[in-house]
């Protein structure tokens, strides 16, 4: 993984993809706590290009993602793994402690991993009535006070076109 091609990092999201894929998800696993951290920011990218075609394929591997979730310090790691994580099928203490990390990632210094926090607090709060009452002030706040990248998430998450409120009628 260390100065691979692009081509190369769609090739290993389709073998991931694919029955016998648990090998290349386990190393992609190892290589997230790597010490050099662009191959840890290709482990993540890499993951979360596979959850953008199947969230499920990870699922056996949330343990060691949250785990490295919680650890990683490099934002670009964050950024990807925050999406993966918010894209996972998650349920009780799993599910708990993801939402706990993003609240913590919404006070982050990082606009973008304040963003991308919020889209995975909307993506688990999908089919979860009480996280969703939780998380759309949150996210109507980033409507009219956010960065620029949170304003249009928030318009995006919100359904709500450009130059209105988020309390307005469409």
């Amino acid at each position: 993984m260390r100065r691979v091609p692009q081509a190369a990092i769609e090739e290993m999201v389709k073998a991931a993809l694919k029955p016998e894929g648990a090998e290349v998800c386990s190393e992609l696993m190892g290589w997230l706590g790597d010490k050099n951290i662009l191959v840890a920011e290709r482990a993540a990218r890499t993951l979360k290009k596979i959850s953008e075609t199947d969230a499920g394929a990870l699922y056996a591997w949330r343990k060691k993602l949250l785990a490295e979730a919680f650890k990683a310090t490099d934002v670009r790691v964050q950024w990807n793994l925050s999406i993966v994580l918010g894209r996972l099928p998650l349920k009780g203490r799993d599910k708990a402690l993801v939402v706990d990390l993003m609240f913590e990632r919404l006070r982050d210094k990082s606009g973008l991993n304040r963003t991308l926090a919020m889209q995975a607090l909307m993506d688990l709060s999908e089919n979860d009535a009480a996280l969703r009452i939780r998380v759309t002030p949150i996210v109507r706040e980033a409507l009219e006070g956010g960065t620029p990248a949170m304003q249009a998430r928030a318009r995006k998450l919100l359904g709500v076109k450009r130059g209105r409120r988020a309390d307005s009628k469409q």
